[in-house]
């Protein structure tokens, strides 16, 4: 199928949602376990995802979401979705949230070249001032992922969400763009993307459990 590729990075794109994705999403957001660390819940139905795309080409001031496709030899392959969302002004400030369905794309590195590509049009297309975003505390890669791109730890929503039969906390992250630019100077040069720290590993242990 064709993509509208917005954005090209070394490991992954970004492209216009399109309703030709929604047989590969569909079996994955009605994955209990893909869809853990996220606030949605199954079952949902073909029909209400058709509402959110046709939704999405109306356009909105509050929020913009990418496919997220995965360079493949064949070309590109799409393995789910993220964008900014609760976009204010005067304030400046959004949330971010990512879905990568595809598990078996899972700890390569797409989530946090997504997150750095997502920042990008945040920072320096739309020019917002701060992102936000909020975390299960069992979701250590997406908390990885946060960190590695310059999001601090700001607070924890203590028992927020019901999940497996028990409330979990909700670690609630921040960043502005200083933090995000030497990150994506780094990147741009090296074509590397950003590591752990020890502090930042340790933090994970902290509030996930996670190493």
């Amino acid at each position: 199928m064709d993509h509208y590729i917005v954005y090209k990075g070394r490991q992954i794109a970004f492209a216009a949602m399109q309703k030709g994705y929604l047989p590969a999403l569909m079996p994955w957001i009605n994955d209990p376990k893909a869809t853990a660390g996220v606030l949605t819940t199954p079952p949902i139905m073909l029909e209400a995802e058709e509402e959110w795309i046709a939704r999405l080409a109306k356009g909105s001031a509050s929020d913009v979401v990418f496919a997220i496709l995965a360079r493949e030899d064949e070309g590109w392959r799409y393995i789910g979705h993220t964008g900014l969302h609760k976009i204010t002004w005067p304030a400046a400030t959004a949330s971010s949230g990512t879905f990568i369905g595809d598990t078996s794309t899972h700890q390569k590195g797409y989530g946090t070249e997504a997150k750095l590509w997502l920042l990008y049009h945040a920072f320096r297309v739309l020019g917002l001032r701060k992102v936000t975003s909020e975390v299960k505390d069992f979701n250590g890669n997406s908390f990885g992922h946060l960190l590695r791109c310059g999001y601090g730890v700001v607070g924890v929503r203590k028992k927020q969400h019901f999940y497996d039969g028990a409330y979990v906390d909700e670690i609630v992250f921040e960043i502005f763009r200083e933090d995000f630019e030497p990150r994506w100077k780094d990147y741009q040069e090296t074509g590397e993307l950003p590591k752990l720290t020890d502090e930042q590993r340790a933090l994970i242990q902290k509030y996930s459990g996670e190493k």
